[in-house]
């Protein structure tokens, strides 16, 4: 077999990383004081940097608006554009004005122009197609009522802030500034507007403004600019990386939270096509910028400011090789203390040989000696459960009725009697609700077997009989240690019958009647093993539809077996009025059974999560004297918290319960294999 240990967890690497724990460590801690003192200095540094840098992009986003305003100023003072807006206002006709529009756009420092009517409607616009209604466009809105701008602290005659054309010819987010249109008479021929578009052209002529790295225009800074917290335009060459940032990394949604409450931005740290930067995300400043989320975020690449400690990291490197040969001298001296967990692995294992407790092992850490240390401790504890359960087992052998003639088996079956002409009784073994199981004397093969006689009411239904002979042909594929073999089926005088393996042992439903609750770790190998039996009958497609405890029987040597695989009783079958209505199947019924659907293997965990809770709650998680309130109970009460009920069963034992006992077959495991695994990791 080939070692599980990889080549870096054995014993000769850690011989070696002993060798030179002492040098490394020392270089370790002088570069972490090093690197720390580097990136605090690189972080204030470019704090600093940042925060000038958006100090001079608010002032080069005032200084546009100041520019476009003095070329809307003389475009809305000049009598003849007065006089073209009136006539587009009187003859409903806008295509002169649009053309006058379009010819002024260099003249007005602009990318777009929009002229709106004293209602807020459009009446023409150098973007095709533009929306029609513009009333909720803040600046505007401010340039068609002065007055109340002015009273609500805007006092004009300009205003400045940023709208998003979703339509026309050119969509986007705009920074743009607003004023009045008046005719000579002092009425109002209502508002214009001109801006210029936020995109990738404008991130590059603001960077050059803007970041003052560790050399002015650096182009390995960047600056993009951001509206509802998405890139309108970056010097970035792939801007889509800067968005998944934006959209799901929890730094910059706080950053985006404390811009929104009007907080001072911090530096954040981040990685960008494999390449770290510090980066500032400052708000923009205008009318409607805060509904749109305006912002700009500068960044700056740290390579630079960390230069100087790089020489020094490089010097540091140079001291520690010379310090690794003092390291070599000392991994002589540490082989010893190496070896010393084998050395406690061995004493262990010897005082475990001759009955002893061994004493304290070692930490099980990734190498061959945690390997060892795991699998002794999972020894030493499966040999603990399985010698708890045998002393219970022997407890309880006195309150397990004995086969006998003081309990009568169907139609005349008496002990002594020969059935079908082969099979001798011995006495009843017990009664659920398919029937009579009888200890019998195959005659021909000279041993014991288990014959269940089933039940008048339900041999009378050829469809069940049927259902019964396919699922026992399909149970007799099943090969397992953990599972009760089934025989064959048959019928002799008008009575069916089934054979199955006999197995002279104590059923959980005894053991649990007679002990209540068990612990932890024996809970836990009974619950592994009974899914190690599940895991081997869903392999081959068979379904056992009635785990439950009475279904679980212990041999001598104190292991499971599963019994009456394919021989699951119909709820219709059952006799609602009678105590097997609450004894049976319905107490370990998934939903999904309750409501007739069809099963598959994650009905059979279903139970065994139910099982699980009771063997260490000492009761089901759902009971009920009613069939209807059990059923109701099944299907929709919650799972108990097994922690709340049990305080010293663990929480990863409670959270697997409720997996298990999950109300959507979805949400449950979706294997025996896989809860096989999170068994061995629970018995750990």
């Amino acid at each position: 077999m080939r070692p599980s240990t990889i080549w870096y967890q054995t014993l000769a690497w850690k011989f070696f990383l002993r060798q030179a724990a002492t040098i490394l460590l020392l270089i370790a801690v002088m570069l972490g004081v090093a690197y720390r003192q580097a990136a605090r200095g690189a972080r204030i540094a470019a704090g600093a940097s940042l925060s000038s840098g958006s100090q001079v992009l608010a002032k080069a986003f005032e200084q546009e608006g100041r520019v476009m305003d003095a070329g809307l100023e003389v475009f809305t003072q000049y009598s003849g554009n007065v006089a073209i807006i009136e006539q587009a206002l009187e003859s409903g006709s806008a295509g002169s004005l649009a053309d006058t529009l379009v010819e002024n756009l260099p003249r007005l420092s602009a990318q777009v122009a929009i002229v709106v009517k004293p209602d807020g409607t459009l009446l023409a616009s150098t973007a095709r197609a533009t929306p029609g209604e513009f009333s909720t466009v803040g600046i505007l809105q401010m340039a068609l009522a002065p007055g109340e701008a002015r009273a609500a602290g805007y006092p004009g005659p300009f205003y400045r802030g940023f709208l998003r054309l979703d339509g026309g010819s050119t969509p986007g987010v705009y920074h743009a500034v607003a004023r009045p249109l008046r005719s000579p008479g002092g009425a109002s021929l209502g508002a214009m507007l001109v801006g210029t578009r936020l995109d990738g052209t404008a991130a590059t002529d603001l960077r050059r403004l803007a970041i003052a790295g560790p050399v002015r225009g650096d182009p390995s800074a960047h600056l993009a600019l951001i509206g509802d917290f998405r890139t309108l335009g970056a010097t970035l060459p792939r801007p889509e990386a800067l968005d998944r940032l934006l959209g799901g990394d929890p730094a910059f949604l706080a950053e985006r939270a404390r811009l929104l409450d009007n907080q001072p931005p911090s530096v954040l740290a981040l990685t960008v096509d494999g390449r770290p930067y510090l980066g500032m995300l400052s708000p923009l400043r205008g009318v409607n910028a805060l509904d749109l989320e305006m912002a700009a975020f500068l960044m700056m690449p740290l390579d630079p400011l960390l230069a100087p400690f790089r020489i020094l990291q490089r010097a540091i490197l140079g001291a520690g090789v010379a310090g690794i040969f003092v390291a070599l001298w000392l991994g002589l001296r540490s082989a010893r203390s190496v070896t010393a967990p084998l050395q406690a692995l061995v004493a262990a294992t010897e005082a475990l040989a001759q009955g002893h407790a061994p004493a304290a092992l070692p930490s099980s850490g990734p190498d061959e000696v945690g390997v060892l240390t795991r699998a002794f401790r999972s020894m030493q504890g499966e040999l603990q459960a399985k010698d708890e359960l045998l002393a219970l087992l022997a407890k309880s052998q006195g309150a397990r009725p004995a086969p006998g003639p003081d309990r009568p088996g169907p139609d005349g079956l008496r002990e002594g009697t020969v059935f079908a002409s082969r099979y001798r009784v011995d006495g009843v073994l017990g009664r659920g609700g398919m029937g009579v199981v009888l200890k019998v004397r195959d005659l021909q093969l000279e041993e014991d077997v288990a014959l269940k006689v089933i039940r008048a009411e339900l041999a009378a239904d050829p469809a069940y009989l049927a259902q019964l002979k396919a699922e026992v042909r399909l149970a007799r594929r099943i090969s397992h240690r953990h599972v009760l073999r089934a025989h064959d089926f048959g019928e002799a005088d008008g009575i069916p019958f089934v054979t199955m393996e006999y197995l002279k042992g104590t059923t959980l439903r005894s053991l649990l009647d007679s002990r209540g609750s068990l612990p932890q770790p024996l809970a836990l190998r009974i619950a592994r093993q009974v899914a190690e039996g599940l895991e081997a009958a869903h392999a081959v497609h068979v379904v056992h539809r009635d785990i439950k405890p009475m279904n679980v029987i212990f041999d001598l040597r104190g292991d499971v077996k599963i019994m009456d695989f394919g021989l699951a009783v119909p709820i219709t079958a059952l006799d609602r009025t009678g105590p097997e209505a609450i004894q049976g199947t319905p107490r370990y019924m998934a939903p999904e059974q309750v409501r007739g659907e069809q099963v598959d293997g994650r009905a059979d965990l279903y139970a065994l999560g139910i099982m699980l809770f009771e063997l260490v709650a000492g009761a089901p998680p759902f009971d009920s004297p009613k069939l209807a309130d059990l059923l109701d109970l099944q299907l929709h009460a919650p799972v108990p918290a097994l922690t709340g009920l049990v305080p010293e069963a663990t929480p990863e034992l409670g959270l697997l319960v409720a997996r298990l006992m999950a109300k959507r077959r979805e949400d449950r495991p979706q294997s025996a294999s896989e809860v096989v695994e999170a068994l061995k990791l629970l018995g750990r």
